[in-house]
């Protein structure tokens, strides 16, 4: 039974690391002014789209 935990924790910091190390990486690409700007763009048609379709909604 020690095995299997022991198994489980190392296979869960391994994947925690790896998913570190990807974001660390991401942050590079997404800190760009022009990659911020689109996202920031389609972050507000998005709640504008969920704001006419709340508006819109029959109660």
């Amino acid at each position: 039974m020690a095995l299997l935990v022991l198994v489980h924790v190392l296979l869960t910091l391994l994947w925690l690391s790896a998913y570190v190390y990807v974001l660390s990486h991401a942050r590079r690409f997404f800190t760009r002014p022009r990659v911020r700007r689109a996202m920031d763009r389609v972050t507000g048609v998005v709640l504008i789209g969920f704001g006419v379709r709340v508006a819109t909604s029959a109660t």
